[in-house]
């Protein structure tokens, strides 16, 4: 029964030739039953179908966080990650749990890459794709 279930992880996109999960209506079945819900958009933040599937589940539903690959949305080597949330606690929770014993290396890359390419160069990007 429901009372089992803790939480859900829908996937917005993976290798081909997997689609999106439904996840504006997994999170309104999440929003009803007070699952938590975990998008993984490892592949998804370069694409506004993904994108667009996510906010739908925020407004009309529940998403606690979802998770960004930096190497597959970034150009950046592998080994780092986005999490984000629509709630600001949940953020403070996930970092508070955090160890902090990984590496900062993902994380310059990333900076050093956003800061080379520019707001203008990285929607450039998104627009090509």
């Amino acid at each position: 029964g429901e009372d089992r279930i803790f939480g859900v992880v829908t996937t917005t996109s993976c290798f081909a030739p997997r689609g999106c999960d439904a996840v504006g209506e997994v999170a309104k079945i999440c929003k009803k039953y007070d699952f938590v819900h975990v998008v993984n958009n490892a592949y998804g933040l370069q694409s506004t179908k993904c994108t667009s599937e996510i906010e739908k589940g925020i407004r009309e539903g529940r998403v606690d966080a979802f998770v960004q690959s930096t190497d597959k949305n970034f150009m950046v080597p592998v080994g780092g990650a986005v999490v984000a949330s629509p709630s600001e606690n949940t953020i403070q929770d996930l970092a508070k749990s955090y160890p902090g014993r990984a590496s900062m290396t993902p994380l310059l890359d990333l900076f050093i890459t956003l800061l080379s390419m520019g707001e203008e160069g990285y929607l450039g990007l998104l627009k090509k794709k």
